[in-house]
C-alpha cells in the first residue's frame, strides 16, 4: 500500500469538477423545488378565483 502515490489516487479527494457539479446539482434541485411550489400556489389561487 505504501508504493501507491497519494497524488495518483483521487478516490477521496474533492476536485474542482466534483465541487462544481455538486453546486450545480444543488442549484438545480432548489430551482425544481421553488418552481414546483410556485406552480402549486399559482394553481391553488387559479382554482380558488375561477368559478
Amino acid at each position: 500500500m505504501s508504493d501507491i502515490d497519494v497524488e495518483q489516487f483521487q478516490g477521496f479527494s474533492e476536485n474542482h469538477y466534483q465541487h462544481g457539479m455538486h453546486t450545480l446539482a444543488w442549484i438545480t434541485l432548489w430551482l425544481i423545488i421553488i418552481s414546483g411550489v410556485g406552480a402549486g400556489i399559482f394553481g391553488m389561487i387559479w382554482g380558488i378565483t375561477s368559478n
